[in-house]
């Protein structure tokens, strides 16, 4: 659907404050990117004026963020839901090892968010995911360095401490041998000096037992199976992204405990592997994990249907916000008069990067200087009434009878989103390099509203994978649009005119197999049954009339599909909106 302009922002010049996101200057070194905080400081940046298309809610997204999404979209041609997943998986990594959220129930509870999206090779979510993930790559590289001189130290410093040790246990050894032997005028001084050496051996142990093995502060992860990063986490720091477009290799796992191990890295619950050996045992506590994948919508069908349920009833996909976004064909041209917009790009990248290097500043104290976020009354109400009029719908019957194991989850994504909106665009870093529980530490109604509307987009797309009748309804009038589209672009009116177009044009149509090639969202354009028995739903609506044709004197008829005289009025009746 194309957006009106009463969509636009009522300001297209937002006058930033940047000094609401950076407070302070960078301690240490400043963060591997092109522009420090204080040039953002000195500079008002524009919002920018496109819009984009589709249903996603982006005009709810903080500005920092809905900046970005925004240039993005508009650099590349992106589906909004591919660049909302790029930029959401970049606070969530930056922000879930520094907050928890208070619902008010329960413990307070980690913000790290699972996503995945359901797309066609070519729908550029790796575009997306380069423009976020290059600054964080240039930081784990810096990070591995400083690892490496940091390890230097270490294994210096423990050899030092190791050959001291040695030399005096050896020292030790022979005063022992003198004591036992015929040395009794000299007993006091062999005991003094023996009293002397273990002291020395002592200390030197407590020294050695006080070096801490330095851990790489990685942030990013792509080719690994899911045992091999809980390794991860447990030997580098605790707290990191899986951000993969090759999702099948994760999801086609033989194993189906690498889902239950999912599912508790989203809990932030600890991970205790025994193995047979050693090197195989390791003890993960409190770890944080964002995951961020994207899989190809024939290879998600079939995992659907050999894993689905498993999948399901385990908790995963219910932990995971599932989006199936159209691919923009037809829309991606290359105009070289326009320069691509950067600064808020830029400007999220930067304070993603000021997060991570004051979330990773001290290991042991990252439980002790985590802030706890909480609604304020306002928004705790809007919450609570959410929450409720959802599980209500549940009901056997319900509008989400379906969609009970998502709805089960559905608040908590609504507090995680929340939360990091509220800490992202206003979470303050202070000199000692921790945040701190400041005024702003409640999270205000309107953004509880926010991270509302997002939930319930994504909620619907849960519904397009997991309840059959919302599905084929969904489906039902994307096709339709699809083919409003269409009769617009071939014969130059406006969607809203089609039906007013001459019957000899209507009569012409579309060719089925052409209009399938056309939909790219909810697994269409590859799953040939699913798309008739869409169209057969459509027909059974009186939204679109479907025929055979001999077309250029073929001997074998077409399926051609066109627009029922009355589409547009059975369209709006069972939609209720226009198109």
């Amino acid at each position: 659907m194309q957006n009106t302009p009463n969509d636009k922002l009522e300001n297209s010049e937002i006058n930033t404050s940047v000094d609401s996101i950076f407070s302070t200057q960078p301690q240490g070194d400043s963060p591997p990117f092109e522009k420090t905080e204080y040039e953002f400081k000195q500079k008002i940046i524009n919002f920018p004026s496109y819009i984009p298309p589709g249903d996603f809610p982006w005009q709810e997204l903080p500005e920092t963020i809905k900046g970005a999404v925004v240039e993005i979209c508009q650099n590349d041609s992106l589906a909004v839901p591919l660049a909302v997943q790029a930029t959401l998986s970049a606070v969530s990594l930056a922000c879930q090892d520094l907050i928890l959220v208070d619902r008010g129930i329960g413990e307070p509870s980690p913000c790290s968010l699972f996503m995945l999206a359901v797309a066609e090779s070519g729908s550029r979510k790796t575009t997306a995911d380069k423009i976020i993930t290059k600054p964080l790559e240039e930081y784990d590289k810096e990070r591995k360095h400083e690892f490496n001189e940091i390890s230097i130290t270490y294994k210096n410093d423990l050899k030092k401490y190791k050959n001291k040790e040695n030399v005096l246990t050896k020292i030790f050894e022979s005063w022992l041998k003198k004591k036992h032997g015929d040395h009794e005028e000299n007993i006091d001084y062999i005991n003094e000096k023996i009293n002397e050496i273990e002291n020395e051996l002592t200390e030197i142990r407590l020294t050695t037992a006080t070096l801490i093995q330095p851990k790489l502060r990685r942030v990013l992860y792509s080719s690994i199976s899911i045992k091999d990063l809980e390794g991860n986490l447990c030997k580098n720091w605790p707290s990191a992204g899986l951000i993969s477009n090759e999702a099948a290799d994760i999801l086609n796992s033989r194993s189906e405990s690498d889902m239950a191990r999912l599912d508790r890295l989203w809990d932030g619950q600890s991970i205790d592997v025994i193995g047979k050996t050693k090197n195989e045992s390791y003890f993960v506590s409190d770890p944080r994990l964002t995951l961020s994948l994207m899989i190809q919508p024939t290879v998600f069908e079939r995992f659907i249907e050999r894993k689905g349920d498993i999948a399901r009833g385990i908790g995963f996909f219910p932990r995971t916000l599932i989006s199936q976004p159209e691919t923009l064909y037809g829309q991606r041209t290359i105009n070289e008069s326009t320069t691509r917009a950067t600064e808020w790009i830029e400007k999220f990248n930067a304070r993603v990067l000021q997060l991570l290097n004051y979330n990773h500043a001290d290991i042991n104290n990252r439980k002790s200087k985590r802030i706890v976020l909480s609604f304020s009354p306002s928004a705790r109400l809007i919450w609570k009434e959410d929450h409720n009029a959802k599980e209500l719908m549940t009901i056997d019957g319900g509008p989400y009878s379906d969609e009970r194991e998502f709805i089960n989850r559905y608040s908590e994504h609504v507090a995680r989103i929340a939360a990091l909106f509220h800490f992202f665009e206003n979470g303050i870093v202070q000199d000692d390099q921790y945040p701190t529980n400041y005024k702003k530490d409640e999270i205000s109604e309107s953004t509880v509203k926010s991270a509302i509307k997002i939930a319930e987009w994504y909620l619907n797309e849960y519904s397009q994978v997991f309840n059959p009748e919302k599905s084929i309804s969904t489906a039902g009038k994307y096709v339709f649009e699809m083919i409003l589209r269409y009769f617009s672009t071939t014969y130059g009116v406006k969607p809203s005119e089609v039906v007013k177009l001459p019957y000899s044009d209507l009569e012409k149509g579309i060719k089925e197999n052409d209009l399938r090639l056309r939909c790219s969202r909810y697994g269409l354009k590859s799953n040939t049954l699913r798309f008739k028995q869409v169209l057969e739903w459509m027909d059974a609506k009186k939204m679109i009339t479907r025929t055979s044709k001999n077309l250029n004197s073929a001997k074998i008829k077409t399926a051609v599909v066109t627009v029922n005289p009355y589409g547009l009025n059975q369209y709006h009746k069972f939609y209720g909106t226009d198109y």
